[in-house]
Parts: structure tokens; C-alpha cells; sequence
């Protein structure tokens, strides 16, 4: 780490020292989307930059999750209202329209509106007043530089209109495939209209030739764009989410769970395949390798949409549904746990894959082959993998693992090597060093 703060020191000079940064996911939401912002916020603080941070002062309750989320020590907050709320209006406008269309006897499967109107997104609403906010900002704080974090897109017009306005080099941080062809990966949740990828597709062009630095979150989005945005090529670079540092501190170690415990928290993606994760716990059951007495599978904040799966494989003794818990709680349940399931929907991963290497907690990765698969194997390397999507591969794996006694035994952490890899500090000063380069060699453009 040492290292790259020298280097900073070096460029110092030549650095942008006040930067604007617009959020949309930004405390006091708690929603992931808001760790990796938070994450930059703080360490470029501490190494040297003044942040302000633009977010939405009444953000879509339907897509966040407000409340809970402390505004970091230190860091300056702007928030501007969003005029309108997408979601809603579109929601009413489909609903008198499918009354209509009733009368007919046509019944609309989905909102179409939503293909027409909400673009780039249904955030679209927040973009005219943070403009606004943005142009006071960089005038009052003398900013010189601009950062974006998408999700959501929209945001990402807020950027190019305060470039254009302005002249400041800008910085857009891309945590999801938007205006990708991602048809490779056959089993994906992100299901876009044929109406709209081009249109998706435009406007993501737009925005990469606008930037000056583009930020992805893996290395298989970072060679889809490549591929399919030239343009892009010099300016990009992956910085993987990574871990939070004060999560290793602030945690207390206990003994694993008595019963072999596998557990699962946040969203489940049930837009992937899952039958034969169930369906392998089925086989074992039958087989008398697990019971209520010695295995558990708990899933913290699925919601209920596992239900029907629990009651077709008979595994209500088994698998257990357990509410939301704060995040706190939540790794501490993992660190007691023998494997934590992880899923994931390419070309992303899930912030979960880096904070079970952090704990050192081996890992049931029900995944496909590719760069998570790639990681498990080379920094969790007592994980039990399924990259086919078969019942009894799930049977076989989780099987062994109960046979292997060490994973009955607390770990430490993960290697240091590791840590400082993943550390969002580390990513945090790394991400501001490659900005501070491409800047100083002239790829403004």
C-alpha cells in the first residue's frame, strides 16, 4: 500500500484535487450499490482529494432501500429531489390503458411504456435538478474532476451534460452490462427488450466517448466492451468491488455452527436456474446423509419465492427461511457457517464472492465456468464447485465437504497477500492512481 501512496505523492502536482461525485446510491439508501461510492468517498478522502457528493434526496422506494445507511464522517453531501417518479407515472399510465384493453378483451403481459419512456432508466426523473446541483457544485468547489457511478444509467447523462458544460475530464464507474450484447451467457438475469438494445446500445456509445475513464467491475464485462466498444479500449480498467476493510475488525470469531451449516443471504436471483441445487439436497436426504439433526441450509432475505422449492423436494426440515439481518450480523453468521452458497449472474459478481475469501469461508459456488469459478480456485481453494448445473454434482460436492472434518474448524482469514488484493482501500488508491495516469499521458478526449 505504500507504494501506491508514494506514487500518488509523485503525481500530486499534476492530480485533480476536488472532485464531484454523483451518486445516486449514496447514504442514507443501504442498498449494495452504495459500498463500492461509500468505499471511494472515504479513501479518496483520506489520500488527498476533497469529495463532494452528489446524490437524491427522495429516491425510488421501489428499487432502494432507504434508511440505515450512515453519510461517512467528513464527506461533504449535496442532495437534489428527483421531479419525477418514472416508475409510478408509467405504472398508472399502464394501468388505465390495460382497462381499457380489457373492454377489447386484450390483456398486456408486461408494461410496455416502460421500452418508450423510461430512458435510459426510471431513475431518468433525478437528472434535470442534478444538473443543476452538479453546475452549482463545480462553480462554488472549484471541482476538477467529475465521477459517475452507474447504476443507475440515467446518471451517466449528468455526467456528459456537466462535461460538456464544463470542460472537466469525467470518470464513469459501470457496475452492470448495460448496452452489452451479453447473448454468450445463455442464463442471465439481465433480460433486455429487442425495442431496446439498440437504443441501449447507443447511448452507452455515447457515454464511453464522452469519458475519459471507464470502470468496470470484472474482467469479463472490461473484454465485452472492449470487443463490442473499440473506443473504449485505452481507457478502460476493471476494479473488482472487493471487500471492506473495517469488516475483519469489527467482527468476533466463534466456534462453527453444531449442525453442518450452509448459508445464503441477500438476493437469490430467481431469474437463474435453482431446481437442482434443491433437487441435490432431495438426493441426500433420501440417502439419510442429512437431516434436521446435522444440516441446515439457511437463507437470510430470499423472501418467500423459495417456498415452492422447500415443499417440492420435502426439505421443510432442512432449509430455513430466516428474515433480513443487518449486515454486521450477517457476516457473522457466515464466519460460524461450514460453506457459504454463493450464486452469481455473469458477467457480474457478487460482492459476497469477496467477502467469503476475506473470512476465509470456503464457499458451495453453484456458478458457471468463468472468472468467478477462476477466483474461488486460486484464493478460496477449499471451496466445493458445481459449474454444471447438476443435481447430483450438487449431492456429491456437499457430500464430501461433510466428510471433510477441518471444516468444522474456525479459520482465521484469509492470507494478507489476499486481503490487500481485495481491500477496497487498496482499489480505492489503485483506481485513483490509473485516473491520475490516463489524465497526465493525454487520453482526454
Amino acid at each position: 500500500m505504500s507504494g501506491i501512496g508514494g506514487a500518488l505523492k509523485a503525481d500530486s502536482e499534476s492530480s485533480p484535487k476536488n472532485v464531484l461525485m454523483v451518486c445516486y446510491y449514496y447514504p442514507p439508501l443501504k442498498d449494495v450499490g452504495c459500498k463500492r461510492s461509500v468505499a471511494l468517498s472515504v479513501y479518496w478522502k483520506k489520500y488527498g482529494w476533497n469529495p463532494v457528493v452528489l446524490s437524491v434526496r427522495n429516491p425510488d422506494r421501489t428499487y432502494c432501500s432507504v434508511g440505515g445507511g450512515d453519510v461517512p464522517a467528513g464527506i461533504d453531501v449535496v442532495y437534489a429531489y428527483s421531479l419525477f417518479n418514472m416508475y409510478k407515472v408509467l405504472g398508472k399510465l399502464n394501468g388505465g390503458i390495460c382497462r381499457l384493453l380489457s373492454l377489447t378483451g386484450i390483456t398486456l403481459k408486461r408494461n410496455y411504456l416502460y421500452d418508450f419512456f423510461a430512458f435510459p432508466d426510471i431513475f431518468i426523473g433525478w437528472v434535470p435538478l442534478a444538473i443543476l446541483s452538479g453546475w452549482f457544485i463545480i462553480r462554488r468547489k472549484k471541482v476538477d474532476l467529475i465521477y459517475v457511478s452507474c447504476s443507475p444509467f440515467s446518471s451517466g447523462l449528468v455526467g456528459v451534460i456537466l462535461k460538456k458544460l464544463t470542460g472537466l475530464p469525467l470518470v464513469i464507474d459501470y457496475r452492470d452490462p448495460f448496452g452489452l450484447d451479453i447473448s454468450r451467457y445463455q442464463k442471465t438475469a439481465f433480460v433486455t427488450s429487442k425495442f431496446r438494445k439498440p437504443c441501449n446500445k447507443w447511448y452507452t456509445h455515447q457515454l464511453l466517448k464522452a469519458c475519459d475513464v471507464f470502470a468496470v467491475t470484472t474482467k469479463e464485462t472490461e473484454q465485452l466492451f472492449v470487443e463490442q466498444f473499440p473506443v473504449v479500449k485505452k481507457k478502460i480498467k476493471t476494479f473488482y468491488n472487493g471487500f471492506d476493510d473495517n469488516i475483519l475488525s469489527e467482527l468476533v470469531i466463534d466456534n462453527k455452527y453444531k449442525k453442518f451449516t450452509v448459508v445464503y443471504t441477500g438476493n437469490f436471483y430467481f431469474e437463474l436456474e435453482c431446481d437442482f441445487l434443491f433437487e441435490g439436497l432431495s438426493i441426500l436426504k433420501k440417502k439419510s446423509v442429512i437431516c434436521h439433526n446435522n444440516f441446515e441450509m439457511s437463507f437470510y432475505g430470499t423472501g418467500s419465492g423459495l417456498q415452492k422449492y422447500i415443499k417440492k423436494y420435502g426439505l421443510e426440515d432442512v432449509v430455513i427461511l430466516h428474515d433480513s439481518i443487518p449486515y454486521a450480523e450477517a457476516l457473522h453468521v457466515i464466519k460460524r457457517s461450514h460453506l457459504q452458497l454463493l450464486r452469481i449472474v455473469q458477467p457480474m459478481l457478487s460482492t459476497k464472492l469477496f467477502e467469503g475469501i476475506a473470512l476465509n469461508v470456503p464457499f458451495l459456488a453453484v456458478i458457471p465456468p468463468g472468472e468467478a469459478e477462476r477466483l474461488i480456485r486460486t484464493y478460496n481453494k477449499s471451496s466445493y464447485i458445481v459449474t454444471d448445473a447438476s443435481a447430483r454434482t450438487v449431492a456429491e460436492r456437499l457430500e464430501a465437504a461433510m466428510a471433510d472434518a477441518s471444516l468444522g474448524a474456525t479459520k482465521g482469514y484469509a492470507d494478507p497477500e489476499t486481503l490487500a488484493l481485495f481491500s477496497r482501500e487498496r482499489i480505492s488508491l489503485e483506481f485513483k492512481t490509473l485516473i491520475c495516469r490516463i489524465l497526465r499521458q493525454g487520453y482526454r478526449v
